[in-house]
């Protein structure tokens, strides 16, 4: 068994893509340990599983950069985020990790794994459709996350050879996303009725259901429908995103103060695909998986001072706060400390004391009580039913379907106690824009929210707005690819606009 468990963790390392520093290398079919003749039980293709969940949580251990740029802030401190924000070519080229897609295509690789092998394995149907769904989700998924960050890419035809790849146009490869998505969809029963291989209730929403692979994919046809400006896909996103209101079985939480202090935890009815965050598990608990912890210090964390906001790394003025969150809304208050109070607060400079996780990790085996404190508690909410209202809402809006879109917006804001749209507010596509602004605050939407809805040009930073449409058409809005990326692959190269400004 121990030599099992070793196999599946080293084979998706070996073989993986050309970002390995080992090079290009074949796993001959030939050879007795090779994965070919590793699968026989469902506990062997849960190990691969196990071993994708896990390398797709990973990638929001160190934090996803492109997302963080996005988020609502007044100030940052934090190296590569600003740098994101300011376009500073010099540092995001040389950053070491951050900037690698290395995790989503080993995740790629473990899924395809068990999509290549899971007809030799004489499993039941109802279990072999399990799996399979779990594996083409997991590598829609990954497509997905490196087609919004790094737009062009290479797709991994097999996961047992390793050869140079050119990238692909990203259209192409999310549309082969969007396929595994959709057959996910077929497969997967609903999440309340999945069973693991030993046959016990699935309890993680990281596990995904038939309303998970839904959900991601309404965003997936959100993505492509507006980028291309094809209305036929966007009413494929409507009818994924409808799929999970009406039959997914969700409901909102009462308040946004149930959003705080239960929905962020984790397994609320409201979250649709979240990633388990056990801290033990962790390399580090103090790592920045949620991004409350680049916001948030007093009053949640324990002794902690008022004053002790100065020294975040990003912040938000208590006047932002005010603007965004009209009088009424309820958020104003859940999702910030006393914020009408902290404007002219010297001790805090101005800015607002964020408390929207309100449960915290400690490590008492620090001598000290003030040492003990790690992070704020919860699981990453990938996808909820807020997020997939307000996601019907734009694509709503954008086919000019405003009847439609309204009703899905002020579903959201009856539930946060603000005020029902009016068309004095001005276009609804943008009401619905600053809604999941407010709403989904640090939940990672804003930067693609901005992408899909082209307010990076009004709503990111002044070196965006400067942004030439050539520096657009040469990938300006993705990352630049990772060095590692260039290792043994002569046909990789450089997204054209990080290229001109190396």
């Amino acid at each position: 068994m121990m030599k099992r468990f070793t196999i599946i963790l080293f084979l998706p390392v070996i073989m993986m893509l050309h970002s390995s520093c080992n090079g290009l290398m074949d796993i001959e079919p030939e050879n007795s340990m090779t994965y070919y003749n590793f699968f026989k039980t469902e506990q062997d293709f849960e190990g691969i599983m196990r071993g994708a969940y896990e390398t797709y949580r990973s990638a929001y251990e160190y934090s996803t950069p492109r997302a963080i740029s996005g988020e609502i802030m007044d100030e940052c401190d934090q190296y590569l985020t600003k740098a994101l924000r300011i376009l500073d070519a010099t540092t995001i080229n040389s950053d070491v990790t951050a900037c690698s897609w290395y995790s989503y295509y080993q995740a790629i690789t473990q899924a395809m794994m068990v999509i290549e092998n899971i007809d030799k394995a004489d499993l039941p149907k109802e279990r072999h459709d399990y799996w399979l769904g779990q594996a083409l989700f997991y590598k829609a998924l990954c497509y997905f996350e490196i087609v919004r960050d790094w737009g062009d890419c290479p797709y991994v035809a097999t996961s047992y050879k390793v050869e140079p790849l050119a990238r692909k146009p990203w259209n192409e490869i999310l549309d082969i996303a969007i396929s595994d998505m959709k057959q996910a969809t077929t497969l997967l029963d609903v999440w309340n009725n999945l069973t693991d291989a030993s046959g016990n209730k699935v309890t993680t929403k990281q596990i995904p259901g038939k309303e998970a692979a839904y959900a991601m994919l309404a965003h997936m046809y959100a993505w492509e429908g507006s980028l291309l400006n094809n209305n036929d896909t966007l009413q494929k996103a409507i009818d994924a995103a409808t799929w999970v209101i009406e039959k997914g079985g969700f409901t909102l939480a009462a308040d946004p103060e149930e959003v705080c202090t239960k929905l962020l935890l984790g397994k609320h009815p409201e979250s649709i695909f979240e990633l388990e965050v056990v801290y033990t598990d962790l390399l580090w608990m103090d790592v920045y998986i949620d991004e409350e912890l680049y916001y948030q210090s007093y009053p949640i964390e324990p002794n902690s001072e008022p004053g002790d906001i100065a020294w975040k790394d990003m912040k938000i003025k208590a006047e932002s706060v005010l603007k965004m969150y009209k009088e009424g809304d309820k958020r104003r208050d859940a999702y910030f400390y006393k914020p009408a109070e902290m404007i002219d607060v010297e001790e805090t400079e101005g800015w607002a004391l964020m408390q929207r996780r309100r449960d915290i990790v400690e490590d008492k085996t620090w001598s000290s009580p003030s040492m003990w404190f790690q992070n704020f508690a919860g699981n990453v909410i990938r996808t909820r039913l807020a997020d997939i209202l307000l996601l019907r809402a734009e694509c709503y809006a954008k086919l000019g379907k405003d009847d439609l879109a309204k009703s899905d917006l002020d579903r959201v804001r009856d539930r946060a106690g603000a005020a029902r749209y009016t068309a004095a507010e001005g276009p609804i596509y943008r009401a619905v824009f600053e809604e999941r602004e407010k709403e989904l605050l640090l939940e990672r939407h804003r930067w693609y929210d901005m992408v899909r809805t082209g307010y990076w040009k009004t709503d990111m930073t002044e070196e965006y707005a400067k942004l030439t449409d050539q520096d657009v058409e040469d990938g300006a809005l993705y990352l630049p690819v990772h060095y590692s990326a260039f290792n043994s692959n002569k046909l990789m190269r450089q997204t054209r606009y990080w290229l001109k400004r190396q």
